[in-house]
């Protein structure tokens, strides 16, 4: 959304993007760069900083369905710190890189909570989750799976220490 690689023009004040999207702010070579907003027919909007007709730096994307991403963007992608809130009510902060949930952070989905490393979008490395009946996993993690060495916690206080693969103890 709101990328310059296609033909795009400026009308009057405002920038009009290939996608449709109508950009209010501060412009530099024709190309949106500094503060300003960006308008999508389908209800979407970002406020924020730009560079050279890209979101750099910090900014807010809201989408149509109340979900929106709060944080730093480069050339246009989630990118460094940022929280996501999807409107269902599930909830991502920590570190993006290139759109992608990558590194440290935390994510909360249906009642989990999981705290620890990511890689493209998914739970990898070392981390912790607990389920809404206070069963929590300690351990590695491969591909959003609970996987390698690791330790379960059941909710009756059982602790369960081992191997897992693809999600199943060992």
């Amino acid at each position: 959304m709101g990328s310059c690689c296609q033909t795009s023009q400026v009308v009057g004040d405002q920038y009009v993007f290939p996608d449709g999207g109508v950009y209010s702010g501060e412009l530099k070579d024709g190309l949106p760069h500094g503060v300003g907003a960006i308008s999508f027919e389908n209800g979407s909007q970002f406020q924020g900083h730009f560079e050279n007709g890209m979101k750099n730096g910090k900014g807010i994307f809201r989408w149509s369905d109340n979900s929106y991403y709060d944080g730093e963007f480069l050339n246009d992608a989630f990118n460094g710190y940022g929280e996501f809130y999807w409107s269902n009510g599930n909830w991502y902060k920590g570190q993006w890189i290139k759109g992608n949930m990558q590194g440290e952070g935390q994510l909360y989905s249906d009642g989990k909570t999981y705290k620890g490393e990511f890689e493209n979008d998914k739970r990898n490395g070392k981390g912790e989750q607990t389920w809404p009946n206070r069963q929590k996993y300690i351990g590695e993690w491969k591909n959003g799976k609970m996987h390698g060495k690791g330790q379960l916690i059941e909710s009756n206080g059982r602790v369960i220490e081992g191997e897992w693969v693809k999600g199943k103890k060992k």
